[in-house]
């Protein structure tokens, strides 16, 4: 992948840089005159979501970005705003949503759809000025981009661990949420002595009232099932009648069936009639009871706050202790959470690292590189060291080298699988504890390894490449004013 070139519109002013296929500098003699600036934008250009700088708001910003693919196609994409982006290829348009969709883009770009990959592409060939040169194997890359070298190493040996990753996913909501179940439980027992929260009459009244309510609605239920079998009897009654049936007695006598000699079907009604008198009697009892308990609590109220009124945190505080909260159960669910979401993690890292030929590459570049840049060979770096969580022991250029070392492995990796070129893109490589003597070992890398990729590299100093594009930025990055006939062309 080669980016040709951008062209950046902000207000009234633009500019078009134009980028070479080898080695790009972005130079000012003087710091904060927009290569960061201009970096990011490259990236903003490319869909992803980073963070603005001082001087420019990137979504205010109009971004044309020229590639021209391994395949040989030209793709030019197209920003005005942070929630959508163009692509043209061969006169095909195609609008996409951010960031819902980046990886849909993407994979267009990376000859790749495994999502895996594409979360994890930019954290390899782009160090950013802060965070970038102490980025190792897992961390933010820039804004909320992050990269992990496990989901990059199963990435790149096709190995699926979606699972467990829903799994560890689930386990990780359910533990946040006890955590602060816990927190809560443990503020409630704080205050729960309290006198001053504790009101054992109004809690026995709010019971006592929940309740009458539970019994009213048991009632009321009650009621209308009674009112419809009255309603059903009192039909079948008529319906019976209506049809002026005739019964014949023993003695021959034939007698008329109407609603009133209907042996004990009058007896029925008249009982759930008179049972739906005592059930509307209890009812009315209930909702005496009911609004008598309402009428005490809302001039209880009245003088409290006749006297002074309760602030959130005595009303919160009173609200807390009535909920019924058990600390040990709650923490016993959190151990029991935390051993399997371990368990789970263990399990995850196992597939991605055990009887994998990736790492065993990775590892054999970043030995290779390591021991070329002075800070370590085969017996001090084991292959657990790829995965390392621990960098308090790397300070300064060691780490800086240990971090180029990493990811120029990882571009080498991805390249492999992909078949393609990656662009590499350097902040500020130069950095405050690191000598030029360290900076030219990483510059031989460059041009001896990776000189089929573009390279591009922001920096107040010179490197000695036998031939480099310099973009120079004078006094900022956006010194042209926009032609007024040209403006409809560009938008």
């Amino acid at each position: 992948m080669l980016i040709k070139s951008i062209y950046i519109r902000d207000g009234l002013f633009e500019r078009n840089i134009t980028m070479e296929d080898g080695v790009n500098l972005i130079f000012s003699k003087k710091n904060s005159r927009g290569k960061t600036t201009l970096v990011r934008l490259m990236l903003y250009a490319l869909g992803y979501s980073v963070p603005s700088t001082k001087k420019i708001k990137f979504e205010k910003c109009f971004t044309k970005i020229e590639i021209v693919l391994d395949t040989g196609n030209t793709v030019f994409l197209t920003r005005e705003n942070s929630y959508s982006i163009s692509l043209l290829c061969d006169g095909v348009e195609e609008i996409y949503v951010l960031p819902e969709q980046i990886c849909t883009l993407h994979s267009k770009l990376f000859n790749t759809d495994n999502i895996d990959i594409l979360n994890n592409v930019l954290g390899a060939f782009y160090f950013d000025q802060e965070k970038g040169w102490t980025l190792l194997n897992r961390g933010v890359v820039i804004g909320s981009i992050h990269f992990n070298i496990d989901e990059l190493v199963r990435g790149i040996s096709g190995k699926d661990c979606s699972e467990l990753i829903a799994r560890e996913k689930r386990i990780s909501s359910d533990l946040s949420k006890y955590r602060q179940m816990f927190s809560i439980a443990q503020y409630r027992d704080s205050v729960s002595g309290d006198s001053l929260t504790a009101d054992t009459y109004q809690e026995k009244k709010n019971v006592e009232l929940e309740q009458l309510r539970m019994r009213q609605s048991s009632v009321e239920r009650e009621i209308r099932r009674i009112n419809q079998s009255i309603t059903g009897n009192k039909k079948f009654q008529e319906f019976v009648a209506d049809m002026k049936l005739l019964i014949k007695t023993e003695d021959g006598q034939c007698i008329t069936v109407t609603k009133d000699n209907i042996v004990g079907l009058n007896d029925s009604i008249e009982l759930l009639v008179a049972k739906k008198k005592i059930l509307s009697c209890e009812l009315a009892e209930i909702v005496s009871k009911i609004d008598k308990i309402m009428r005490e609590q809302e001039k209880e109220n009245g003088q409290i706050s006749f006297f002074e009124s309760e602030s959130i945190v005595e009303a919160f505080d009173k609200k807390i202790v009535a909920i019924p909260m058990n600390q040990v159960a709650i923490k016993n669910e959190i151990d029991k959470l935390e051993k399997e979401q371990k368990q789970v993690r263990e399990q995850i890292a196992k597939i991605s690292r055990s009887d994998n030929d990736v790492v065993l590459s990775l590892y054999n570049t970043i030995v290779k590189y390591a021991t070329e840049l002075g800070i370590g060979d085969s017996e001090s770096i084991t292959q657990k060291y790829l995965f390392t969580s621990n960098l308090k022991e790397l300070t300064g250029a060691v780490l800086h080298k240990t971090v180029f070392a990493f990811k120029m492995a990882y571009i080498l990796e991805l390249e492999k699988h992909l078949k393609i070129k990656l662009p590499i893109i350097l902040d500020s490589p130069s950095g405050k504890e690191v000598d030029q003597e360290n900076i030219e070992l990483m510059m031989n890398i460059l041009k001896r390894d990776f000189q089929e990729n573009q390279i591009i590299i922001a920096s107040i100093y010179d490197y000695s490449f036998s031939k480099v594009n310099k973009v120079e930025l004078v006094d900022q990055l956006l010194n042209q004013m926009i032609a007024v006939e040209n403006a409809d062309e560009n938008s």
